[in-house]
């Protein structure tokens, strides 16, 4: 889609809705903008038939004139625009009569904004196929997005009425769910749109022949409703890795499917729906063909002791930044896991974030000085869609926590910095400590403590190694005389330069100077 070559109208008399539309979409993805909002039904009119925008989004109830009379009169006027519906009343009666007055969408209030882009697209995708072609039939696509509305509804669980849930169905024409169905579900890890095109089309020719609905749900995944008792069922379950390997062909991705209980009745269809999804969730395993069903849940309890870790070898080897062990101990604390051939994958997911949790913690703790780090993302972890995606996200977040105490390490704090800046240029004086202390504005008791906590070592230490490593870089260039790099190293006299020279490095200045 050209950016901005579809128009949007908002129309709500809540302006936290209609200043959260147009900013919460990303508009510009979906090649339209938004040429204006209104906030009663008279300006939303009047802006509609002036503009004739290809969709309005416009709430049933406003003052001065309500959405159902904005539709009529925009009708009669002979405006093509397309309207979609918000209402924060559950009114069935009020959805039939704005499909009758020509709305092609209906949501209620809180507005959920993943289906409203769902539908949001379709919509676009329907006006792009009417500008090139005036034969499709509005009351078929008005049909099909109130099916695909009232089965996202089911799915969700958020229908309580079986009289409501029957009218329904009978409505949109699925009087076949009384019968015998279950859920199937398609997926990729992030997949684009046009992946999910090719896996729809696939699918649909799959499913030819039976009872089926086929939508994209959450913008992640493909859901169909499959009537048929089981064993009518039995081919196209059988068809199913040669579904996933055709799209993996096709697209470069590796797409995985699963299917729920089969369940009777369109009240049935959350619990076939959430069946579908704990079995999918089993694709961490990657078994062969990339179909999951119901009877591969573990519904095994995890022996005790299975979370047993060795804390003090995992903390030393993140101390030693050891990538290799970190890589080991993560795969055998994985295996560790596999109580049965499939745990829940749920279980395995916690339990890496328990690890890796518990290892920040003691880290921590054993180095105080690091500053505070941000809290693990499961997020993160959901990305994850193999095992041994698993373990190296255990090893990135280990890794990382391990290069920042590095770098912290490494980044000297500005005091101690002009600290040794002052004993280096005044190495061939006899400093003390309360010299630098005055140099950097601290008592000095206060900074004997923390220049030793900062950098590890005492002060004393760190200035004789600076005149060690001065004397060896002047003894080195055989330019100066023993007594001469005494002085220059801040030793008064010869035979108190020579003591603590040999007592660094083994043998005397004069050895040193001709080996």
């Amino acid at each position: 889609m050209q950016q901005g070559s579809y128009t949007v109208l908002i129309a709500d008399d809540e302006a936290v809705i209609r200043n959260g539309l147009t900013k919460a979409i990303p508009w510009d993805k979906y090649g339209a903008r938004v040429i204006g909002t209104a906030a009663n039904g008279q300006e939303a009119l009047s802006m509609v038939l002036t503009h004739r925008p290809d969709l309005a989004v416009i709430d049933i109830k406003m003052p001065l004139m309500d959405g159902l009379e904005v539709i009529r009169r925009a009708g009669e006027n002979g405006v093509e625009t397309r309207f979609i519906i918000l209402s924060g009343y559950d009114d069935f009666a009020l959805a039939q009569k704005a499909i009758r007055y020509g709305a092609r969408s209906y949501f209620l209030k809180p507005l959920k904004i993943e289906e409203f882009k769902d539908e949001l697209s379709r919509q676009l995708q329907e006006i792009s196929a009417r500008r090139s072609s005036r034969s499709d039939t509005d009351f078929e696509m008005l049909i099909r997005s109130s099916r695909v509305f009232f089965l996202n509804q089911l799915i969700l669980n958020e229908l309580r009425s079986q009289e409501e849930i029957d009218r329904r169905a009978s409505m949109v024409r699925l009087d076949w769910l009384h019968r015998q169905y279950r859920v199937l579900v398609t997926s990729a890890a992030g997949a684009p749109s046009a992946a999910f095109a090719e896996a729809q089309t696939l699918v649909h020719a799959l499913l030819a022949g039976v009872d089926h609905e086929l939508w994209l749900h959450g913008g992640d995944m493909l859901v169909g409703i499959v009537g048929g008792d089981d064993s009518a069922f039995a081919a196209t379950k059988a068809a199913l890795p040669g579904l996933t390997a055709e799209l993996r062909s096709r697209t470069g991705l590796r797409f995985y499917a699963s299917v729920g209980k089969t369940v009777q009745g369109p009240e049935n269809a959350a619990t076939a729906y959430t069946s579908a999804l704990r079995a999918l969730s089993y694709h961490l395993y990657e078994v062969p063909g990339d179909v999951y069903d119901d009877n591969m849940v573990c519904r095994q309890e995890p022996p005790a002791g299975l979370t047993d870790v060795q804390w003090e070898t995992l903390i030393d080897a993140m101390d030693q930044a050891d990538t290799e062990c970190l890589h080991s101990f993560c795969r055998r604390y994985v295996d560790g896991l596999f109580f049965v051939a499939m745990p829940p994958p749920d279980f395995i997911r916690g339990m890496c974030m328990h690890l890796v949790s518990n290892a920040r913690i003691r880290f921590l703790s054993r180095h105080s000085d690091i500053s505070p780090v941000a809290p693990l993302s499961p997020e993160e972890l959901r990305h994850c869609h193999s095992v041994g995606g698993l373990c190296a996200w255990m090893e990135r977040q280990l890794l990382a926590l391990v290069e920042q105490y590095r770098r912290q390490r490494d980044a000297e704090d500005p005091i101690i910095r002009r600290a040794k800046e002052f004993i280096r240029e005044h190495i061939s004086e006899n400093i003390k400590a309360r010299d630098v202390a005055a140099d950097v504005n601290l008592s000095e008791s206060y900074f004997t403590v923390y220049f030793k906590q900062k950098t590890g070592e005492n002060f004393r230490d760190y200035q004789l190694a600076v005149r060690m490593e001065l004397a060896r870089s002047l003894l080195s260039e055989g330019r100066l005389s023993v007594g001469e790099i005494a002085a220059a190293a801040g030793y008064q006299d010869y035979r108190s330069f020579s003591r603590a020279f040999k007592n660094v490095t083994g043998v005397s200045p004069s050895e040193y100077h001709h080996p």
